[in-house]
């Protein structure tokens, strides 16, 4: 079945189809300035309707949930963040039990990280506390791969702390144990009883992600890579439909409409 097929069959049952997204790099362009990114132009008014249509539609990210809630700007998306840490809802802010120890030692490695950074001159690079996990940016370093001493810190720290250690797009990640976007995936997808499923991301949490839904949908599932210079290892394999941008993610969804 070719991409056009799936997009018809999903189109056909939108009753019974679930669409889970990242944001970053997938509903956003990636940008030098990250506290500046946002949703391209469409992408709310696509969200809106496709909520009136399908079950389920929500966004896995690595983005704080209210964070990510205020620059999608649309009600109706389910709002998971911090690789489904925590959730944004209509109550409020919800986390998982674990968050205030989680908190204590990022709060703490994060003070680590930002002295490290200091003490070694890596220019460029910063260390962002995301409340429940943190974040070594180098983008603006110039290197291509991490500095060493950052990413040697970073594997000790989170051998220390049975942290996971993930890595994005010029980007390492300190998340809490168990916290991943695939098992997010699974929950709620198990949760909503969808049967189909689009899939989107650009990311290696969104590769993995990507690669046990395939366990997990029992009808159509369309998986969406969004492909760059940056593209994660297993992107290409894993993806059934490739895209070179966030407005070719969004022009994807609209012929779901």
């Amino acid at each position: 079945m070719d991409v056009a097929e799936q997009i018809a069959l999903l189109r056909r049952e939108r009753s019974q189809t679930g669409i889970f997204l990242d944001f970053d790099g997938t509903m956003a362009p990636i940008i030098d300035d990250r506290e500046a990114v946002a949703i391209v132009p469409g992408g709310p008014e696509v969200l809106a309707g496709l909520c009136r249509l399908c079950p389920v539609v929500a966004f896995i990210s690595g983005r704080g949930a209210a964070d990510l809630y205020s620059r999608v700007g649309v009600q109706g998306p389910r709002y998971f963040g911090l690789y489904g840490a925590e959730e944004m809802t209509s109550d409020g802010l919800v986390q998982a039990p674990e968050a205030a120890e989680w908190r204590r030692i990022v709060t703490s490695l994060t003070e680590e990280a930002v002295e490290l950074i200091r003490a070694r001159a890596l220019t460029g690079c910063e260390a962002e506390n995301k409340d429940l996990a943190l974040s070594l940016h180098y983008r603006n370093s110039g290197q291509i791969e991490p500095p060493e001493a950052l990413a040697s810190w970073a594997m000790q720290a989170a051998a220390t702390h049975g942290f996971q250690l993930g890595a994005g797009r010029m980007v390492l990640e300190l998340k809490p144990p168990s916290v991943s976007k695939a098992e997010a995936f699974l929950r709620l997808a198990r949760e909503s009883g969808v049967q189909n499923a689009l899939v989107a991301g650009d990311d290696s949490a969104d590769v993995e992600m990507m690669r046990q839904s395939a366990g997990a949908i029992s009808g159509v599932l369309l998986r969406v890579g969004v492909v760059s210079a940056e593209a994660p290892e297993g992107m290409l394999e894993v993806s059934d439909h490739q895209v070179a941008s966030p407005h070719e993610v969004v022009d994807l969804l609209e012929r779901l409409l």
